[in-house]
C-alpha cells in the first residue's frame, strides 16, 4: 500500500473510532499495511528486513521496552528463552551497542532457519544458538519445558522469556524463568512475554511464592509484559 493508501487508511480508522464502531480487524488491517511499508522502505535503503511482530512474535510494544532497557547498559549478556523475529533484532541492537545473545529454541528447524537469517545478516558472531529440547519437569505438576542442563552458566543481564509456546502446555515458561531469575546479574531483568495469559500469571504467582525477594512490574504491552528484578535491583 502506497503512503497515500496508509493515509486514507488512517482517516478511515480514525472516522471509525470516533463512531465508535472500530473493530480489532480495522486495527490489524492498519499495523499490518504500515509494517509492511516499513519492511519496504528498509529493504529498499539496503537495510534488514524481519517478518512482522505481534501474532505468534512478540509485539512492538512490548520489544521497545526491553530495548530501552538494553540501552542503559554496556555491553549486556542477553538471555532469550523462545527464537524468532525479536533474535534478529536484539543482535542487530546489539552489533551498534556492544553486548552478546544467546537464544534458546527447541524446536530445530525453527532454530536452524533463525541461525541462516543471522548469517545473512552478518550478526551470527554476536549469537550463541542454543538447541534445548523439551522435556518433563516433576518438580512440582509435570511441566513440559526446555532441558536447562543444555545452558551455559552464565549472569544474565536482560533475560526474555518468550518460549516455550502455549501448546508445550500451561506452566511450560516457570522453568525458564526460574532458571534465568536464578541467573541474574546484579541489577539484571528478566521479561515475561504474554503475561497477560492466565497460564503466564500462574507462573508468575509460583515463581513469586518461591522467589519472595523478586520485584515484578507489570509494563503496559498489547500481550501483557512483567519485568522481573532482584528486590534490590
Amino acid at each position: 500500500m502506497s503512503r497515500p493508501g496508509i493515509r486514507a487508511l488512517l482517516r478511515a480508522l480514525r472516522d471509525r473510532f470516533l463512531a465508535g464502531v472500530a473493530r480489532k480487524e480495522d486495527v490489524d488491517r492498519l499495523y499490518a499495511q504500515v509494517a509492511g511499508l516499513l519492511q519496504i522502505q528498509s529493504a529498499m535503503d539496503g537495510r534488514p528486513v524481519v517478518g512482522p511482530l505481534r501474532g505468534w512474535a512478540i509485539s512492538p510494544d512490548a520489544l521497545a521496552w526491553i530495548l530501552i532497557d538494553l540501552q542503559r547498559r554496556t555491553t549486556p549478556l542477553v538471555v532469550e528463552f523462545g527464537s524468532g523475529q525479536s533474535t534478529l533484532i536484539l543482535a542487530a541492537v546489539l552489533r551498534h551497542g556492544g553486548g552478546r545473545l544467546v537464544t534458546v529454541e527447541h524446536d530445530v528447524c525453527y532454530r536452524d532457519a533463525v541461525t541462516r537469517g543471522l548469517a545473512d545478516r552478518g550478526l551470527a558472531d554476536l549469537v550463541d544458538v542454543i538447541h534445548a529440547p523439551l522435556r518433563e519437569d516433576d518438580l512440582d505438576d509435570p511441566i513440559l519445558s526446555y532441558d536447562t542442563d543444555a545452558l551455559p552458566q552464565v549472569a544474565i543481564d536482560v533475560g526474555l522469556v518468550d518460549g516455550p509456546p502455549a501448546s508445550a502446555g500451561r506452566l511450560g515458561r516457570l522453568v525458564p524463568l526460574r532458571w534465568a531469575t536464578s541467573h541474574l546479574a546484579p541489577g539484571g531483568t528478566v521479561f515475561l512475554d504474554d503475561a497477560n495469559r492466565d497460564s503466564e500469571q500462574e507462573c508468575l504467582a509460583r515463581l513469586a511464592r518461591d522467589r519472595p525477594d523478586l520485584a515484578m512490574v507489570s509494563l503496559t504491552a498489547e500481550k501483557g509484559l512483567v519485568a522481573i528484578r532482584a528486590g534490590d535491583g
